[in-house]
């Protein structure tokens, strides 16, 4: 028998499970459906095998959305909204709805936000770019560097999280920077060079319905001392009111240059000595555990964006901003090989704690623990609290 519940199609899967957990929580909670197509594995969702379907990079974005349409069709089970997880997943997802005559973020929006090259362009004439080069080549990044000066950031045109970026000095290695470019999420060897700017990092998360924007939360970010990996997330923004307004204001004017019709973005910024510079727009939900767990606790559960989101791509209205009535925040911890288990474990009897997820990257065993605070001054020293009663 064909369900004639509405069904969300997920496409890819986020790394950390609280995350798409929730997300799954959350159609649920809407009396959705669920299907998962991803190019990783999907025993850990639990889900049974009629709802899942796995394919490969090998095939192009068209191919993989052509795919994924053809399972769908022959179980007789289409979706009502097509969501992705991971900025790599946002091309296939744009491509299924339109198909599908779905809301969606827009094929065009999608390759604009999955080239940073791409993003700077539309974003040039609204003052949101730090100085900036574009280049496949050597040659390109000499003359970016000569031309840019210094400090300067080293990025990949098509990745996320921050895979590939190095500051350059004068003892860079400009092979090691270009063979980097190996890890662009498509087959391609381009890269921007960017001024970099000192000053606060921020994202901004929201939603979009019929191109018109709202944004729901600012998150401060806390950096390494490199500047370029993220440690610690809170929300809401400590800032002033009247300076988070402002990143409000660029968040917004960052999505409609870039073109989202629908779906939700994350929007990640540097408040500089001249104001706000967008680092990059995502046209998805942001990570972090930011729009999981960090938005609704900070708001007392009326904000939920993966649920509003949801809504947004079933027609609905765009959800009001909800005052913050907590502060709440992700810090990553550092565990030893082999010691995520018992690190999670311990951080769960820590007196702040609200829950933890493994956080490993290759080579980097870690995880993040989510917690309630005071003020943004406490989340040093709750990192440092946590370690100290992780190791005890």
């Amino acid at each position: 028998m064909i369900s004639t519940t509405p069904a969300v199609l997920f496409i890819g899967l986020r790394r950390p499970s609280l995350e798409w957990k929730a997300e799954i929580e959350a159609a649920l909670s809407r009396d959705h459906d669920v299907l998962v197509h991803s190019d990783a594995s999907l025993n850990q969702t639990g889900l049974p095998e009629e709802q899942i379907a796995n394919f490969s990079w090998a095939d192009s974005v068209e191919e993989i959305a052509a795919q994924s349409i053809v399972r769908m069709r022959a179980a007789g089970r289409l979706p009502a909204s097509v969501v992705c997880w991971g900025d790599r997943y946002v091309g296939i997802t744009a491509v299924i709805a339109e198909a599908l005559g779905l809301r969606g973020v827009g094929v065009q929006a999608a390759l604009v936000c999955g080239d940073k090259a791409a993003q700077r362009r539309v974003l040039d004439p609204h003052g949101l770019n730090p100085a900036w080069r574009c280049g496949t080549t050597a040659e390109e990044l000499r003359t970016a560097i000569d031309q840019l000066g210094s400090p300067l950031i080293f990025k990949l045109a098509h990745s996320s999280g921050g895979k590939g970026a190095a500051l350059i000095n004068e003892r860079t290695d400009l092979d090691a920077l270009l063979a980097a470019t190996k890890s662009n999420y498509i087959d391609s060897s381009a890269f921007v060079v960017e001024r970099y700017v000192e000053g606060s990092e921020h994202s901004v998360t929201g939603l979009v319905r019929d191109g018109e924007v709202v944004t729901l939360a600012v998150a401060d970010k806390f950096l390494d001392e490199a500047g370029l990996s993220t440690v610690a997330t809170l929300v809401p923004s400590a800032l002033a009111p009247q300076t988070a307004v402002r990143l409000h204001e660029a968040a917004r004017t960052a999505v409609q240059a870039v073109g989202i019709q629908d779906g939700g973005f994350h929007v990640d910024l540097r408040l500089g000595p001249d104001g706000p510079v967008v680092l990059e727009v995502g046209a998805r939900l942001g990570g972090d555990l930011i729009n999981s767990h960090l938005v609704p606790l900070a708001t007392a559960g009326r904000i939920q964006p993966y649920r509003e989101l949801l809504g947004v791509l079933n027609g609905e209205p765009l959800p009001e901003q909800a005052p913050a009535t907590a502060k709440a925040a992700m810090i990553i911890i550092p565990v030893p090989e082999g010691r995520v288990e018992t690190a999670l474990e311990r951080a769960a009897g820590h007196p702040l704690f609200t829950v933890a997820t493994d956080w490993t990257n290759p080579g980097k065993p870690a995880i993040a623990v989510v917690v309630t605070v005071l003020d943004n001054d406490e989340v040093p020293a709750v990192a440092k609290d946590l370690r100290a009663w992780i190791e005890a």
